[in-house]
């Protein structure tokens, strides 16, 4: 297995692991998720764009995972001190590959990824019923920073 920076040529791929993702989400919250497609122009500049990639973990020219991270900073209120840090978007390792490390490697590329650029830290966010997900970034060192609470009217 080789992690790598997509190329506009794995688009088809990272469009098809999308789906699985929409569609987990969907599963793990109905109310909120239904099952969807990314947009291609998304994945595409995504790709393009200076301060953003979509690392992949590819096996035989095909891509079993991918996680798309982007530069970032902290929004100019007053109360907050700036930092430039890199926020993972989305992760996702295919069905039949998930428990074979793959996410942990794609999150170590990120950490590096990250450092390279001499960002402060990296973010992201998970759906609180992901446990699976949770339990592997907090092997990886990720800490609950914040909540995001609601309040459903009947």
């Amino acid at each position: 297995m080789e992690i790598k920076i997509a190329t506009l040529n794995e688009v088809q791929q990272i469009e098809i692991l999308y789906q699985e993702l929409f569609l987990g989400m969907s599963i793990l919250q109905p109310k909120y998720m239904q099952p969807g497609k990314q947009d291609v122009t998304f994945i595409r500049n995504s790709i393009n764009e200076n301060g953003s990639d979509i690392l992949i973990a590819e096996k035989d020219n095909q891509v079993l995972g991918f996680l798309l991270i982007k530069e970032t900073v902290t929004p100019p209120y007053s109360c907050l001190i700036e930092h430039k840090y890199a926020f993972i978007i989305d992760v996702i390792v295919g069905n039949q590959y998930q428990s074979q490390g793959i996410g942990s490697v794609l999150l170590l590329e990120a950490k590096k990824w990250a450092k390279n650029r001499n960002l402060d830290y990296l973010e992201l966010n998970v759906l609180s019923e992901n446990i699976g997900a949770i339990t592997l970034y907090e092997k990886q060192g990720f800490k609950d920073m914040s909540h995001t609470m609601r309040f459903e009217f009947e």
